[in-house]
Order: structure tokens, then sequence, then C-alpha cells
């Protein structure tokens, strides 16, 4: 058999069989170091949910300098969503402080102009009760368009992402029963992210138990905030994400061709 007619055999055995040339192919997983630099220039936003997961990452640091080094952390612990959506400092509400003064994120972004910006609020603002006859996910949907619409303005090069948010304990459940209000706001806000060019990056649901809420084991006050073990799946969950951007070409560290 001549060596043309030898591949197109192959080839006709292959789809005969259902096996397609690279079908069965798997991308490597990068090293964790290398994933970590997917965050080089970005900036963590929010309340004290970032304000703790700096707190770990800092803690972490101390014996591997290394650990997601690339993030600058601007927090507050009661920061609201809707503060986010400001583009004047409102004294009566929690602000970020930067360069020891209190500054509303449009104006950091403008001068840090991070490639990357990451952030989770909307705990503090009760999205799961109407106010003044509009829903809370309204409410949040047009804070997030607010927010995309101020960084257009300010820092046009910034890629803005939303964490999704977290769950909450049993415990607060019993309470509130706010667990389904909140998978609704999640799945209202990877729509809106899609719409407006943000990038939503789901870290609920590796923090759920099989019940759809936040276990008490890896929660440090038993209610909403999470504790080392809580914190370690978020930075889990921060790899896969670099994995899966790398897996979906959207990017390629040095050194690493697609």
């Amino acid at each position: 058999m001549k060596k043309g007619s030898l591949i197109l055999a192959v080839l006709l055995l292959m789809s005969l069989i259902g096996t397609s040339v690279g079908e069965e192919t798997t991308m490597e997983r990068l090293p964790d170091e290398v994933l970590m630099t997917y965050y080089n220039d970005t900036a963590f936003v929010g309340d004290s949910l970032i304000r703790m997961f700096r707190n770990y990452v800092k803690d972490r640091q101390k014996k591997e300098p290394n650990f997601f080094k690339g993030i600058k952390f601007y927090s507050s612990y009661s920061y609201q969503l809707r503060t986010a959506a400001l583009e004047w400092v409102n004294p009566d509400k929690s602000n970020l402080v930067y360069k020891g003064s209190d500054e509303v994120l449009c104006k950091i972004m403008k001068d840090q102009k991070p490639a990357r910006l990451f952030i989770l609020a909307g705990l503090n603002d009760n999205f799961a009760r109407e106010v003044n006859g509009v829903e809370g996910i309204d409410r949040g949907m047009r804070a997030v368009t607010k927010i995309m619409e101020l960084m257009e303005k300010y820092s046009p090069t910034t890629q803005v992402y939303f964490f999704s948010m977290t769950p909450v304990t049993q415990k607060v459940e019993n309470k509130r029963h706010i667990r389904e209000k909140w998978d609704e706001y999640n799945a209202q806000l990877e729509k809106t992210c899609q719409e407006l060019g943000a990038v939503y990056v789901d870290i609920a649901t590796p923090l759920k138990d099989e019940n759809g809420l936040l276990p008490k084991s890896i929660s440090n006050d038993n209610e909403y905030h999470l504790n080392d073990k809580g914190n370690a799946i978020w930075a889990q969950a921060l790899l896969d994400f670099a994995q899966a951007q790398y897996e979906a070409g959207q990017w390629t560290p040095a050194g690493y061709a697609q």
C-alpha cells in the first residue's frame, strides 16, 4: 500500500470508531506557582470576606513568599456593592482606604490601572430583600452595571471579574431563609457579567455542602465568614480558575505555548 493510501486508511479507521485527531489530547495541569502568576497585577476588592482572605494570604506568605504575591487587596469590613458603584466618596458609607484617605473604587483603579480587578461584595447590601419597591437582585445588577460603566470611564484596560456571593451556614439559613435567593442572585450575576463584558467567577459551589450551605467546619463564625480551611478552598478555586483560563486559550503564561 502506498504511503498516502495508508494515511487515508488510518484516518478512515479512526472516524469509524468515533475518534478524531486530538480528541484524546488533554492539556497539562500547570504547576501552582505558574497558575498564581495569572493574578499578577491584580486587585481584589470587597468586604470582610476579602479582608480575611487577604489575612490568610499574608499569613501563607510568611513561609511561601510567592503565594499569590501579585494581588493587591483593598477592603473594608462593611463594604457594599452599592458603595463600589459610587463615583464620589459617601462619608456615611464604609469606604476603601487608599493612601491614608477614604476613596472610591473607580478613582483607585484610575490610579493603579491593574490588569484585572476582582470584586466580592453584596453581603452587606442585603440583596435578599426588597427595598423601596425594588427587588434586591435588581438593585444588585444595577450596581454591577454602574461599576462597569465607571471602570470603562476610569480604567478601560482593566478586565473586571465578579465573585459569586458565598454560601451561608445552616444557622443563618434557619433564621433568614436566603439560600435560594442567593443562588438566584448568583445566576443573575453570571448572566449580567456575560452581557456587560465582565467575568463571573464561581467560588460559591466549592464552598457548599450537599445542602448548598456553608459547612460549619470551614466557617470561623458559623455564619458567613471562612476559616483557614475555607480560605484554602477559595485559594484552590483560584488556581482551578486560572487553569480553566489557560485551557480555554484565554491566558498563556510565559514559557507555555498553547
